[in-house]
């Protein structure tokens, strides 16, 4: 005999084979709201999602109200029916909303006018995934106590069709994130690639979490060192932001997660490495939804592991090419003064010997070569100490502690960013010009700006070579050039190397000043 069921248990069954036969979960939260409509013949439908402190973060209305929904603009502070919902964590039915003592009174602006109300938490597990509200029935009648209990039975199987989405949504996104990492950093040599690997990374975490700005800072004492930028933020504004955050992550090696907004967070990770110093990454106004809130942190850390393996490997590199060059330029020395200087210093003792076997011109002569060979000998011996101690420390150290002596006097820490391979650019003439132009323009910054804050940003690419130093300062009118401002002598190095400067200015609004030379050097 064929069981005869109810039709609202039909109705219930048809609602949940509707809502599961969806894995994306705001096709299943979409579903709930609609299915919730139909069983219970209401008007409006919405669900509104909460984190883990209970504020809303998102709504999900039904398709009849999603366009006035979208025109209200704010989300619910959980005051009023919309609050007692989940402070009674049970279901709650209204007759009339306007008598209600728990009842505001009034509605935001084009938010839809409700008389009848039915509203119910929606649980995964104990944990509070957001709450169902529905209101005014169709034709005007109150809800019943079957509607009632046909929205908290949806409710509760909503919960766990809403844990397998959210299951599957954490899958995906780990997919994704494995699918657009695992090429990165596999054949990585060179400064070039280096530089290739770590902007993949950064773009691939901008796009993956849906952030604003993806940048990794590089810390050298209170030196912030923004090496990495992904997204069309600023990246310098983000540094100084989060300046506090980025020691203490920094110090701590603990991430950090800092919620700015419903459904968004910004993302401090710190980046171990054995060789190539401390660092972080952060991930700004990251876009969480509520399957990836868990996990998105623990999977930038994991990507941060990856920046830092590539920066060793790519420092040990480094390290092993400086130890054979110091190795070689041994050898030559110990070759040097074996051989050449040992002959020559025997040359010598030669015609010294020589001085008295002849007239007065060959001793003379005798003379001039013993002087001629002294001098040789002084110039080998130079060279000799140049090779034993190298040719001087890189452009990118030495920047970084022109910074650290300007950072006393400017009385703030300024901000650099790098960008492409600055250290193999330029020849070491060229990188002289480069230091001497950063230093004229901290100079003038500290003369002339009263800035509080410093940019100084340098960008290595196949043509160019660019110095760019940005203040908060007052600023000036370029047309009226004031004694002391001027760039004559950035202008006069810039063209002896066959480039050119810019400065952009306006009273109140600082100074941007670009030096750009060719790559060549």
């Amino acid at each position: 005999m064929d069981l005869e069921l109810p039709p609202e248990a039909r109705a219930l069954l048809d609602a949940m084979v509707a809502i599961g036969s969806d894995l994306d979960l705001r096709g299943v939260l979409s579903r709930i709201v609609e299915a919730s409509c139909r069983l219970t013949d209401a008007e409006y439908g919405v669900l509104g999602i909460v984190d883990d402190d209970g504020q809303f973060t998102d709504l999900v209305p039904n398709d009849a109200v999603a366009d006035q929904f979208d025109k209200i603009g704010m989300m619910p502070k959980g005051h009023g029916l919309l609050g007692l919902v989940p402070r009674e964590r049970r279901a709650i039915r209204v007759d009339h909303v306007a008598t209600h003592p728990e009842s505001l009174g009034e509605f935001p602006h084009a938010h839809p006018m409700i008389d009848r109300f039915l509203g119910a938490p929606v649980m995964v597990g104990d944990e509070a995934f957001g709450h169902l509200y529905l209101g005014n029935k169709r034709g005007g009648a109150e809800f019943t106590a079957t509607d009632q209990a046909l929205v908290e039975a949806l409710a509760r199987a909503a919960g766990v069709m809403i844990d397998n989405a959210r299951t599957f949504e954490q899958v995906e996104w780990r997919r994704r994130w494995v699918a657009s990492t695992a090429e990165v950093g596999s054949d990585v040599s060179g400064t070039l690639r280096v530089q290739e690997a770590l902007d993949e990374l950064a773009v691939s975490l901008r796009d993956l979490c849906g952030a604003r700005l993806v940048t990794y800072v590089r810390r050298d004492g209170d030196l912030m060192e923004i090496r990495q930028v992904a997204g069309e933020g600023d990246a310098a504004e983000a540094v100084e932001r989060l300046a506090d955050q980025i020691r203490e992550v920094d110090a701590t090696r603990a991430p950090v997660r800092l919620p700015v907004g419903p459904g968004s967070a910004t993302l401090v990770v710190p980046v171990h490495t054995r060789l190539a110093g401390s660092g972080v990454i952060i991930v700004d106004q990251a876009h969480e939804t509520p399957s990836l809130r868990g996990i998105m942190l623990d999977l930038v850390a994991v990507t941060a592991v990856q920046v830092g393996l590539i920066l060793d490997r790519d420092q040990a590199l480094r390290d092993r090419a400086q130890l054979l060059v110091a190795k070689d330029r041994d050898r030559i020395a110990r070759d040097l003064h074996d051989l050449v200087i040992q002959r020559l210093f025997a040359t010598g003792m030669q015609l010294q010997g020589a001085r008295g076997l002849d007239v007065a011109e060959l001793r003379t002569r005798v003379d001039g070569a013993i002087t001629e060979l002294d001098v040789a000998i002084k110039e080998l011996r130079a060279a000799i100490f140049e090779l034993g101690t190298g040719a001087g420390r890189p452009l990118l150290d030495e920047v970084r502690s022109l910074l650290g002596e300007y950072a006393v006097l400017l009385g703030f820490q300024p901000v650099l960013r790098v960008s492409g391979p600055v250290d193999r650019a330029l020849v070491p003439e060229a990188g002289t010009h480069v230091l001497m132009t950063l230093r004229e323009a901290l100079s003038n910054v500290m003369r002339h700006a009263d800035a509080t804050s410093v940019s100084v940003e340098l960008t290595a690419s196949s043509a160019w070579f660019r110095v760019r130093v940005t203040d908060d300062g007052r600023g000036f009118d370029p047309k009226q050039r004031s004694k002391g401002q001027g760039t004559g002598n950035l202008r006069a190095r810039a063209a002896d190397l066959g480039g050119h400067v810019t400065v952009t200015s306006a009273p109140g609004e600082g100074t941007t000043l670009e030096w750009v030379i060719p790559a060549v050097g």
